[in-house]
């Protein structure tokens, strides 16, 4: 009696996993589309300060980490995976966060798969745009940065002197290409005194800690940051307090009193 019961068993359990691998494997739904992204808005960002960082002029030479980091490209086929990678790239976010804090101010915005040029680009205009405040800064990565995003280095015309070039995370740094064709290296990106020290792309080990993805111990990057504050201060003069937009002031006519346009008109015509 029992073997029939043991064969239905079977049976169901084969049709779920057919299912499964049909819905999955054979012929999976396709990936929901995602909004586009406001940079404006902090929630577009897995990892941004709670409090604005003083500006250069204020402080003088401190620096940012702009983070791009793999976990947090949005692709999801359905709103609650798109909801759970969202939150994982929060959650990898922070962890990174806790190691390249030594540096300065961690930000990494979200954005989506099928746009990834587009969106890390805005990402960046904006942050130089809102957030930067003239502060020197780094970029880390542990994907390929895409040719728009690297394109905003070259045509900022001040960030020469203060970029600090890029740190490339990674179990296996040394074999991440940061750029996507051979043409163009990240070290073109660089200013000439990190080309010529071989500073511009530095290789940070991370490791995995609970499912997350952290810098190693060894991974001394404030020793990094210290060597790039003292060229800095030694190199660079910080950027000037920007003037406010300007603004049409009327030239108003001053006059003595009793200077009225009838006795001008009197004035007039006698001459």
């Amino acid at each position: 009696m029992k073997k029939p019961v043991f064969w239905i068993a079977s049976a169901i359990v084969i049709a779920g996993l057919g299912a499964w691998l049909w819905r999955t494997v054979i012929s999976p739904p396709p990936f929901i589309e995602v909004s586009p992204l406001s940079y404006t808005d902090y929630a577009s960002w897995s990892v941004v300060p709670k409090e604005t960082p003083p500006a250069v002029w204020q402080d003088g030479w401190a620096i940012d980490v702009f983070l791009v980091d793999s976990a947090s490209e949005l692709k999801g086929r359905s709103g609650k995976q798109l909801d759970k990678k969202e939150q994982k790239a929060r959650l990898q976010g922070r962890m990174f966060e806790d190691g390249l804090s030594a540096i300065g101010p961690v930000y990494a915005p979200l954005y989506r798969a099928d746009a990834k040029g587009d969106d890390l680009a805005r990402a960046f205009l904006i942050y130089l745009r809102k957030h930067n405040q003239g502060r020197a800064l780094v970029i880390a990565s542990n994907t390929t940065l895409p040719d728009a995003l690297l394109a905003e280095i070259e045509f900022e015309p001040d960030l020469e002197e203060r970029f600090g070039g890029f740190y490339r995370l990674g179990k296996d740094p040394q074999s991440l290409s940061l750029t996507e064709g051979l043409d163009q290296p990240a070290e073109s990106y660089c200013p000439a005194h990190l080309t010529e020290s071989g500073d511009c792309v530095r290789n940070v080990m991370t490791v995995r800690d609970s499912g997350f993805s952290v810098l190693a111990p060894e991974s001394d990057v404030a020793a990094f940051a210290t060597d790039f504050s003292e060229w800095l201060r030694a190199n660079a003069a910080p950027m000037a307090e920007p003037l406010g937009d300007l603004e049409e002031v009327e030239i108003v006519d001053i006059r003595r009193p009793g200077d009225t346009d009838e006795r001008r008109e009197k004035r007039n015509d006698r001459d």
